[in-house]
C-alpha cells in the first residue's frame, strides 16, 4: 500500500497508486498554473504514465519523495527512460512476440503484448524533464557591448518539489570571455556554458530574493528579474481497508500541525489532498514588496537586527522589491484547515477545489 523504504522515500501500491495519481492530475488542472510554473501538460504526461492503465501492471509500485508527497526522481526518470529505450525495444518485442506465440508460451506472449503496448503510449506522451535549462537572447546591443537574456531553468529539487526558474539579466560583452553566455557569430543565438548553468543549478533552490543577490555575484550581470514557480508540496491521506495512507514526512510549520490535528478523522473521510503552488518574485519592476504566502515570510522578516541592517546595505546596491504567493488546492473537508491557516498569517490566497 505506502511504506518507507529509505531515506525520505515512500513505496505506493494498489489501491492507493490509482487515487494518487488521479488526484494530483486534477490538482495541475484546478491550480491553473501560468507559464511561471513547470508546464503542465508534461507533468501530467508522467504522472498518467506512472498509472496502471498506462503500463497495464508492468510494475507493482510508484516512488514518491516523503516530503513533498510528489513523485520522486526515480519515478519520473523511469519513465523517460523506457520512453527512451521503446523505440527499439518495439522491434525486439514484436520479433520475441511472434516467437513466444509460436511455442505456445502464452503469459510470456501477453506481457510482451503489454510491453509493447505501453511503450506505443509513451510514443505519444510529452513527459516531465528532470532539468531543463535555456539561454534566450531578448536583445543584443553591440555598440553598448551588451546583451540581454533570459535563462530558464525546470528542475526537480532537492527537497522532492518541481520548479521553474525564470531569469532576466543583462551582461557587458567584456565578460562573455569568462564563459557564461556565448552568442553566435551573427550575435543572434545565445547559448548558456556550463559556468552559467553550474551557478544557476547551484542557487535554483534558493528563494528568488537570495537568488537575485547572488547572481550580482557574477562579474558584468545585472539581473532585472528572477522568478521561481513551485508545484508540491503535496499533503494527502488515502484511506483503504481501515488503514490511512498518507504523505510520510509531511515537514513543519504552522501547516503541518494542522495536518497532523486533521488526520484522524481522515480514516472515516473520501481521500484528502492538499497541493500547494508558490510563486516568488524579485525584480526592478515590482511595486510593492509583500508576502503573501502563509508559509513563507519575506526574508527580511527573517533576520535579526544587526543582520537585517547588513542586509539593507547590499538591497540599497542592488535596488529591488519582493513578492510572494501561494495557492492552493483542496478538498472540500480539509478546506477549514487551510483557510484558518490563512487567516492566522493574515494572507489572502485562492483556495480552489479539487475533485475528480
Amino acid at each position: 500500500m505506502s511504506e518507507l523504504v529509505a531515506l525520505h522515500t515512500q513505496a505506493l501500491r494498489e489501491p492507493v497508486v490509482t487515487p494518487y495519481l488521479a488526484a494530483l492530475r486534477a490538482a495541475l488542472v484546478a491550480g491553473r498554473i501560468n507559464k511561471s510554473f513547470p508546464e503542465r501538460k508534461p507533468l501530467d504526461g508522467s504522472l498518467q504514465a506512472l498509472d496502471a492503465q498506462s503500463h497495464l501492471g508492468l510494475y507493482d509500485e510508484i516512488y514518491v519523495d516523503a516530503r513533498s508527497g510528489l513523485p520522486n526522481l526515480a519515478s519520473l526518470t523511469r519513465v523517460l527512460s523506457d520512453r527512451d529505450v521503446g523505440a527499439d525495444a518495439l522491434v525486439r518485442l514484436d520479433s520475441q512476440a511472434e516467437l513466444d506465440a509460436r511455442r505456445g508460451e502464452a503469459e510470456i506472449f501477453d506481457r510482451m503484448g503489454r510491453k509493447r503496448r505501453y511503450f506505443e503510449m509513451l510514443r505519444g506522451l510529452e513527459l516531465a524533464p528532470i532539468d531543463r535549462h535555456r539561454v534566450l537572447l531578448r536583445r543584443h546591443e553591440p555598440e553598448q557591448s551588451r546583451a540581454s537574456f533570459k535563462v530558464e531553468l525546470t528542475k526537480l529539487l532537492a527537497d522532492g518539489c518541481y520548479v521553474r526558474v525564470v531569469i532576466d539579466l543583462w551582461q557587458r560583452s567584456s565578460v562573455w570571455a569568462a564563459k557564461l553566455v556565448q552568442l553566435d557569430a551573427a550575435g543572434e543565438v545565445a547559448e548558456g556554458t556550463e559556468a552559467l548553468r553550474g551557478t544557476v543549478y547551484r542557487f535554483a533552490t534558493y528563494d528568488a530574493e537570495t537568488l537575485f543577490v547572488r547572481l550580482h555575484e557574477l562579474e558584468g550581470v545585472t539581473v532585472e528579474r528572477v522568478q521561481r514557480g513551485i508545484i508540491g508540496p503535496a499533503l494527502w491521506a488515502i484511506p483503504t481497508d481501515g488503514a490511512l495512507h498518507r504523505v510520510a514526512e509531511p515537514g513543519g510549520g504552522a501547516l503541518a500541525r494542522a495536518w497532523s490535528e486533521f488526520l484522524p478523522q481522515a480514516v472515516s473521510l473520501p481521500p484528502q489532498f492538499v497541493v500547494m503552488f508558490a510563486s516568488d518574485t524579485a525584480a526592478i519592476d515590482v511595486r510593492d514588496e509583500i508576502s503573501n504566502d502563509p508559509l513563507s515570510p519575506l526574508l527580511n522578516a527573517q533576520l535579526g537586527e544587526k543582520e537585517r541592517a547588513r542586509y539593507g546595505v547590499l538591497r540599497d546596491r542592488h535596488p529591488f522589491k519582493v513578492y510572494k504567493d501561494r495557492k492552493f488546492v483542496v478538498t472540500d473537508a480539509v478546506r477549514p484547515v487551510v483557510e484558518g491557516l490563512c487567516a492566522a498569517a493574515g494572507t489572502k490566497n485562492l483556495i480552489y477545489p479539487l475533485s475528480w
